[in-house]
């Protein structure tokens, strides 16, 4: 039995899959350490069957592959979980491609820290370069000034790194993480935040969650999610998925929405002021992304009706 699998959910993307899974079965392990890669297929008509069929005989870690025909993350990553019985579930996005001593950082620093999560940087790739309107890519990242074994909050810090930590490029025990029979949420996996709310329940538990710097994945950014049409539209996600997810998990729903939506009125004001001021470039493009993101904090009942519809 491994004691790590690595699992990769896939829908529809069979170019970045094939170097996903490549890149995993490369990887070198610690002494005395075993792991394989897992590929949970989300899509309706299992189409990734085929080719992942046809690399099980090449070299390199054990690969193995499942189905989970209805497309929803959390069923996804649910069914990864429960088809993988050893102590580390490592979850890669199937558009990132790993570096060397990826496998081997991670695995590396659960076993020094004790941690309960350990998160990797992400890196993107841009095939038709970077966006003009943030040439050094930095709002697609994940990378931060750390040392491996610094601490971690789900405070999302954006002066030390565009993104924060995700489900992609992390490493999760499942004594201490995934220990419920299905830890990530159905409802969730259907508008996203699915991590971000087992996160949270995680953190409020005492889970331990480190940085490891040398775990290193670059993802794939195609010239679509380069626009900042793009960005802007996922960060008007991003803030409805924040709302739904805390009042998912509150006790007086009513009230805290509407405390939340005070909040997000004040906070909008706040930022269309500072956007008004960026004179234009770079700060005018960033703050109209955090303009949207609050913004969707604010009607964050509409994805929730959307999900219920």
């Amino acid at each position: 039995m491994p004691r790590s699998t690595i699992v990769i959910c896939t829908f529809n993307r069979p170019g970045p899959l094939a170097r996903a899974i490549a890149t995993a079965r490369a990887q070198a392990l610690p002494a005395g350490e075993d792991a394989e890669v897992l590929v949970v297929d989300n899509s309706p008509d299992s189409n990734a069957r085929a080719a992942v069929a046809a690399m099980i005989p090449e070299p390199g870690l054990p690969l193995r592959y499942l189905a989970a025909p209805d497309p929803n993350i959390s069923l996804a990553r649910n069914a990864g979980v429960a088809a993988s019985t050893g102590e580390r579930v490592i979850f890669l996005d199937d558009d990132e491609r790993c570096e060397p001593g990826w496998l081997h950082a991670l695995i590396s620093t659960q076993l020094e820290t004790g941690a309960d999560l350990v998160f990797g940087a992400v890196i993107p790739e841009f095939p038709g370069g970077p966006p003009d309107w943030d040439p050094t890519g930095r709002s697609y990242e994940r990378k931060l000034s750390w040392p491996t074994g610094s601490r971690l909050t789900l405070r999302h810090d954006e002066g030390v790194s565009g993104r924060w930590i995700g489900t992609g490029n992390s490493l999760l025990m499942r004594a201490t993480c995934l220990d419920a029979q299905a830890p990530f949420d159905p409802f969730l996996g259907r508008c996203g935040g699915e991590d971000f709310d087992l996160f949270l329940r995680l953190f409020e538990r005492g889970r331990r969650f480190v940085w490891c710097a040398e775990a290193v994945v670059r993802e794939l950014v195609p010239p679509d999610r380069a626009t900042l049409a793009y960005m802007r539209a996922r960060n008007f996600r991003t803030g409805q998925i924040y709302g739904t997810v805390l009042l998912r998990r509150s006790r007086t729903p009513r009230r805290d929405g509407l405390l939340l939506m005070a909040k997000g009125v004040v906070q909008l004001g706040l930022v269309g002021l500072r956007w008004a001021l960026s004179g234009g470039g770079r700060p005018a493009a960033l703050q109209s992304v955090k303009f949207t993101e609050v913004a969707g904090k604010i009607t964050w009942w509409r994805l929730a009706r959307a999900t219920r519809a």
